[in-house]
């Protein structure tokens, strides 16, 4: 396995600067990182910011092959531009992007159950698009009043797709005070799901923060392009 996606609980829990600092972490570990965020809505700064975490020369579009305009779900943001998303296409440039890196560092949208669009008998997310890639995830989650019960949720998601769950990093997108329920909320977290903490990012971390939290997940990495050759 060579690809990692990081995915949300929810949209602003700071996925793209948590998938920046694991891609660079990486890197530094001697890797060759490739970055992709699939889809990208209103904006392509989540693109942008990936290209720039590992100095990738790839072209925009590699690394963000669907961009809608309107800031909304996928499903949605297409429906309004009278445009179809075509998975099998995106899943091609992922295959490809994990066929020339040593590590792919994936970034979701929203949170595991955005819809992407309409399959055969149902619409297909964002969970349905990680079970196709067939890649590992990790979970990005706040601090906050309210997170055991939205990643817990996600993990348990993940887990009823078969798709493995690493671990979660919890992120403080602001300043916050070491007292109740901010300071007990990752262990509770990782007793309630028995799911691995891989760290936890204060608010304007240092990059060294990273290299704690990709250490656990170094060993889906070893030999890992021999796997696809």
């Amino acid at each position: 396995m060579n690809a990692l996606i990081i995915i949300g609980t929810d949209t602003g829990v700071g996925k793209t600067y948590v998938a920046c600092g694991v891609a660079a972490a990486l890197q530094r570990r001697g890797m060759d990182v490739g970055v992709f965020k699939p889809f990208c809505t209103g904006t392509r700064d989540d693109a942008l910011a990936l290209q720039r975490a590992v100095h990738s020369t790839a072209a925009l579009e590699v690394i963000n092959p669907v961009f809608l305009p309107l800031p909304l779900a996928p499903y949605r943001a297409a429906a309004l531009a009278g445009s179809t998303i075509d998975i099998a296409d995106v899943l091609r440039a992922f295959d490809v992007l994990r066929h020339q890196h040593d590590v792919v560092v994936t970034e979701g949208i929203g949170g595991l159950m955005v819809p992407l669009c309409r399959g055969a008998e149902r619409v297909y997310t964002f969970r349905d698009f990680c079970t196709d890639c067939g890649a590992a995830v990790v979970i990005v989650a706040r601090r906050a009043l309210g997170t055991l019960n939205h990643t817990w949720l996600t993990v348990n998601a993940c887990r009823e797709a078969g798709l493995p769950v690493r671990g979660v990093i919890f992120n403080d997108t602001e300043p916050q005070e070491e007292r109740e329920p901010v300071s007990s909320t990752p262990a509770l977290l990782a007793e309630c799901a028995a799911v691995p903490l891989l760290g936890c990012v204060p608010y304007a971390a240092t990059a060294s923060v990273f290299d704690d939290c990709v250490a656990p997940l170094l060993s889906l990495f070893s030999n890992p392009v021999a796997a696809y050759v």
